[in-house]
């Protein structure tokens, strides 16, 4: 009888959706316990990079009432040497500085910086913002976030009509087979994880308010689309993908007339957005003097000469290269296009528009970087023609599909502990590179 009990409870979680959630969960947790928390370098260094900038904000206004960041040269360089030290301060002369990064990121892992500061005060423990339980604490609000997202990409799937399995298979093999699961557990400070979920929660509301609008979504929508904006303002680009939402791009250009232009419903969104947006511009006032700065300086857009090929392709960084789940996406476009022709080729059409903004950039590998880690915000949308596709395969074909997707994401896993342990090359691989350590340490 117990073994029956269990049995049925066992299958009665599998059924839950949350149950796969949880396990995601379960499975980064211990492995940031073992990986982060207990190892004597890491547990001192997920805050870094570009995510000190981030921070910043959070330990200028909480801790040191400091907008201007002098303790990145004290209590940061000097105090704080086991952690990788950077300089994300920019000057416009000796009394105003400011850093290029925005204050978003900052926002959406605030009430775990300030649960974390919280118990070190009341535990007397060193409070300066730096010590490892602040790094730990950041961890935990990509993890919550990282839930948060998987909850969304499962009410967004449901409401395309994609098959429970498909929707688990999708939601947990796009976590796993892409680089979401290292920047959730490894570079938790960066800005990747927090787009995501508001994102995914922003595509979810919409497809809510498409349905029946109401005030209560309105201001939703004003203030997801404003967080999105405040924490990487290129993902405003967001909104182009709307028109997905609607049979035609007739009927999107109803709705919109009757009611995003509406005063009550389209007003209480505009005034939710500039509010979340103008905490930038306080913020740049009270350092600067001024209402704006372009913050990123010399670095800049090249739209004349984009990497397209190369985002997509190279060895380098190529989006499809290090996340080829995603190609299995292409192919579902066509069995959405079936369904409705609209959708699917608004739906390339801006994706394409996408990677052409990103790929123009500057530095369109982005750094230091596994894979294309200004795609995870987009995962969402990739995730619904790769849904809409194993919805439809059957028989042999789904089974020829789901082997190699598992082959992918195998691959994958095993390229981020190959990344971890530099192994693959954190800026310049080559095809060479590439072939010498392909399934390393598996096949020496």
């Amino acid at each position: 009888m117990k073994n029956s009990s269990l049995f049925h409870l066992l299958k009665k979680s599998v059924l839950n959706f949350n149950f796969w959630v949880l396990l995601c969960f379960g499975i980064s947790f211990a492995f940031v316990v073992f990986n982060k928390f207990m190892h004597p370098v890491q547990k001192h260094n997920t805050i870094v990079s570009d995510g000190k900038g981030y921070y910043a904000y959070a330990t200028g206004v909480f801790i040191y009432n400091d907008m201007s960041f002098q303790f990145n040269q004290t209590i940061e360089k000097e105090k704080h040497p086991e952690t990788l030290w950077t300089d994300y301060r920019y000057k416009i002369d000796k009394s105003r500085v400011y850093t290029k990064y925005y204050a978003g990121t900052a926002i959406a892992y605030s009430p775990f910086f300030l649960g974390a500061h919280a118990f070190s005060k009341a535990m007397g423990w060193d409070s300066d913002g730096y010590t490892a339980i602040y790094h730990g604490a950041i961890i935990i609000a990509s993890l919550f976030y990282m839930v948060l997202t998987m909850l969304f990409f499962g009410k967004v799937l449901d409401a395309y009509g994609i098959k429970y399995w498909v929707k688990v298979f999708v939601t947990v093999g796009v976590y796993f087979g892409s680089n979401w699961f290292y920047y959730t557990t490894w570079e938790a400070s960066l800005s990747h994880i927090y787009s995501a979920a508001f994102i995914a929660m922003f595509w979810y509301a919409s497809i809510l308010f498409r349905r029946e609008s109401s005030t209560k979504l309105s201001l939703t929508l004003g203030l997801l689309l404003g967080m999105i904006t405040l924490i990487r303002p290129v993902n405003i680009l967001i909104v182009l993908f709307l028109p997905v939402l609607f049979p035609s791009f007739k009927s999107f250009l109803f709705f919109v007339k009757q009611r995003l232009l509406n005063l009550k419903t389209g007003g209480i969104a505009l005034v939710a957005f500039l509010a979340v947006v103008s905490i930038q511009f306080i913020i740049y006032k009270i350092q600067i003097d001024q209402w704006y700065i372009y913050s990123y300086s010399h670095e800049k857009f090249f739209f004349l000469q984009p990497h397209i090929i190369d985002f997509l392709f190279s060895i380098r960084k190529g989006f499809f290269v290090y996340t080829p789940i995603f190609t299995f996406s292409i192919m579902g476009l066509f069995i959405w296009y079936k369904q409705n022709k609209f959708q699917p080729l608004w739906w390339s059409a801006i994706m394409l528009f996408v990677v052409y903004i990103f790929s123009s950039w500057h530095m369109w590998w982005y750094g230091g970087t596994l894979g294309t880690r200004v795609f995870i915000e987009y995962y969402i949308l990739w995730s619904i023609p790769l849904a809409i596709l194993l919805n439809r395969l059957q028989g042999k074909w789904l089974r020829v599909v789901l082997v190699i997707a598992c082959i992918f994401i195998f691959n994958n896993i095993l390229q981020q502990y190959q990344y971890r342990q530099a192994i693959l090359h954190y800026d310049s691989m080559t095809w060479q590179n590439y072939k010498d350590i392909f399934l390393y340490p598996i096949i020496p």
